[in-house]
């Protein structure tokens, strides 16, 4: 067994211990026949596996990492871009907050800078659209017009400005989806109003070009379209979650500017169900959990919590997930990514 300790931190009492991949293999294989089917053919189906598991002991929290494939096989990254996206825009949110008061509840209308006509009517149709119903649907439910509403809220210039900052430079924002928005107008993005219907005011995001000429990745540089649409490292995004959780594993990194209190709306959010939104209360509450089974998430065990957050195109399927069982005292984190089809069948999807 090879094992490195990454980061000690006495006062917390927060540890990292880096385990060597034969290692992860040897405790993973032999269990099931098709999960030995992908191990002997990692490239065939661009396997990537990130696990963590979280022990208490006396000596603190010990955090025991295995990564099988490290950003090593492509995968279409499809609604995972949602997880960054949503911190970098409770960022901005948590500065709106304290300069202006605007909350999650705050009504909200959307006036498109760019040719997406289609965010507008999804906004602005809705009874009394905010940034909490939007929040939700994107991350709970994957809606692609909530995301592109958070497209036109945040831009890919900042957005990728601040992956950078974070020391996430192969997360980048390229691209809305499926809105059918293309050339110079696709380039912009604000047009987003807040109302204050009490004081009679309004706070507006004014249009904004934005510019990925100075983008740049290390990874996945032969893969087509890698280099023009939305880009995510499963281990960065891995190590963002587990940051969120523990923050002490990663002394000295740079931090998110979220506030406290809408940090824990995020991962109340991403742990949340279907229900949870009332024009979805009839969607089982594994939708969209890919790595527990069904049977474990419908049974409203409310001793389980499952913060994640899916992506599913093109045959990629991937996820990312920290789960905690208070029952049984199981903490871990896990995020995957497989191709689940044929190469002929394989397409290219933004």
């Amino acid at each position: 067994m090879s094992v490195v300790i990454l980061f000690s931190n006495i006062t917390l009492g927060q540890s990292v211990v880096i385990h060597d991949p034969t290692e992860f293999l040897s405790i993973i294989k032999g269990k099931e026949p098709i999960v030995d089917q992908v191990l002997a053919n990692p490239e065939k189906y661009h396997l990537q596996i990130h696990f963590t598991a979280v022990s208490d002991q006396q000596s603190g929290v010990v955090l025991d990492e295995f990564s099988l494939y490290k950003d090593k096989y492509y995968f279409h990254p499809a609604s995972l871009i949602k997880f960054p996206l949503a911190l970098v825009s409770l960022e901005m949110l948590s500065s709106f907050q304290e300069k202006f008061n605007i909350t999650l509840q705050t009504p909200i209308e959307s006036k498109t800078c760019s040719c997406d006509i289609g965010t507008d009517k999804y906004v602005n149709h809705k009874p009394k659209p905010n940034l909490d119903l939007l929040y939700k649907e994107m991350l709970i439910m994957s809606n692609n017009d909530a995301y592109n509403f958070f497209y036109d809220f945040v831009g890919p210039t900042h957005f990728n400005k601040r992956m950078n900052a974070l020391n996430f430079p192969n997360i980048i924002l390229r691209n809305r989806f499926s809105s059918g928005c293309g050339g110079e107008k696709a380039q912009l993005h604000g047009g987003i109003t807040f109302i204050k219907e009490a004081a009679n005011l309004k706070f507006a995001i004014n249009c904004q070009t934005d510019s990925l000429q100075d983008k740049t990745q290390s990874i996945y540089l032969n893969e087509a379209g890698a280099q023009s649409y939305n880009l995510v490292s499963l281990y960065s995004l891995h190590q963002l979650m587990k940051q969120l959780f523990y923050p002490a594993t990663t002394s000295g990194a740079p931090k998110l500017n979220i506030s406290e209190a809408n940090l824990q709306y995020f991962k109340q959010t991403i742990s949340s169900y279907p229900k949870s939104i009332p024009d979805y209360n009839s969607y089982p509450n594994h939708y969209h959990k890919y790595l527990i089974p069904p049977g474990f998430i419908n049974n409203n065990d409310s001793t389980l919590k499952i913060y994640s957050k899916n992506g599913n195109a093109g045959g990629y399927i991937s996820d990312i997930m920290y789960f905690t069982d208070e029952k049984n005292k199981v903490k871990y984190f896990l995020s995957v990514s497989i191709y689940n089809a044929s190469n002929k069948d394989r397409k290219s999807v933004v």
